[in-house]
C-alpha cells in the first residue's frame, strides 16, 4: 500500500528548462555556448552534487564565455531559481494528496543554494521532508540517494511512489523497490490516471 508520494522538483514541481530560458534571453550562438559549458555541462551536475560552487565554476569557464554576457550568466548560475516558474496546477493536486493522508517528500537533484530559495517554491510548504543532492554529496540516480531518503525519513520503498521526469531515475528508484511515475509529459491528468490504474488514487 502507498502511502507516501516522492517528488521530484525540477520539471515537476518548477519549470526547469535551460534552452527555453537561454534561447529567449540570448542569441543563438550565445545560447549554445552557455549550454554547452555550463548548463548542460558535467560542471552544473558538481553543482548539484555539492562539490563544485558558482564562482569556482564561472572562474573555469571566464575564457569561454563571452565578456558581454559575463556578468548576466554569473548571477543566473549563482541562483536559477528567477528563470524557474512554479506549475500551477501542481499545488492543489499536492493539497489533494495531504488530505487523503498521504505523506509529501522531495526528492531532488539541486545545490546548496536551494535552502535559501526554497521559501520562493509555493508547492513546498505542504512537504512533510524535503532531500537534495547537494547536502549528501549524491545525484539521482545512483542507489545510495534513494535509501538516504529511505532512511532519513524512515520510509519503506515499497510505500513510496516517485514522481520524476527523467526515465532514469525512476529505474533508479525501481531498482531499490520504490515504483513510479515518468513526468516527462508535464501533463497531471496523465499522472493521476496512472496513479488511478494503480490503486494509489
Amino acid at each position: 500500500m502507498i502511502k507516501n508520494i516522492i517528488f521530484d522538483m525540477g520539471g515537476v514541481l518548477i519549470d526547469y528548462n535551460p534552452e527555453k530560458t537561454l534561447y529567449g534571453m540570448f542569441d543563438k550562438e550565445t545560447a549554445d555556448i552557455l549550454l554547452r559549458e555550463i548548463f548542460r555541462n558535467q560542471l552544473w551536475a558538481d553543482k548539484d552534487r555539492g562539490i563544485i560552487t558558482p564562482e569556482e565554476i564561472m572562474l573555469q569557464k571566464r575564457n569561454a564565455i563571452p565578456a558581454r554576457v559575463f556578468d548576466k550568466v554569473c548571477e543566473m548560475v549563482d541562483n536559477f531559481y528567477p528563470y524557474m516558474p512554479s506549475f500551477p496546477k501542481m499545488i492543489p493536486f499536492i493539497e489533494s494528496l495531504k488530505e487523503k493522508g498521504f505523506g509529501i517528500y522531495l526528492l531532488s537533484n539541486a545545490s546548496s543554494d536551494f535552502h535559501e530559495r526554497r521559501k520562493d517554491i509555493p508547492a513546498l510548504s505542504l512537504f512533510d521532508g524535503v532531500l537534495i543532492s547537494a547536502d549528501y554529496k549524491l545525484l539521482k540516480p545512483e542507489k545510495e540517494i534513494y535509501l538516504a531518503l529511505y532512511e532519513k525519513f524512515s520510509l519503506k520503498p515499497e510505500e513510496c511512489f516517485f514522481i520524476d521526469d527523467v526515465q532514469a531515475n525512476i529505474d533508479g528508484a525501481r531498482a531499490t523497490g520504490m515504483d513510479g511515475h515518468c513526468y516527462y509529459h508535464g501533463d497531471i491528468e496523465i499522472l493521476k490516471k496512472d496513479m488511478t490504474d494503480k490503486g494509489i488514487l
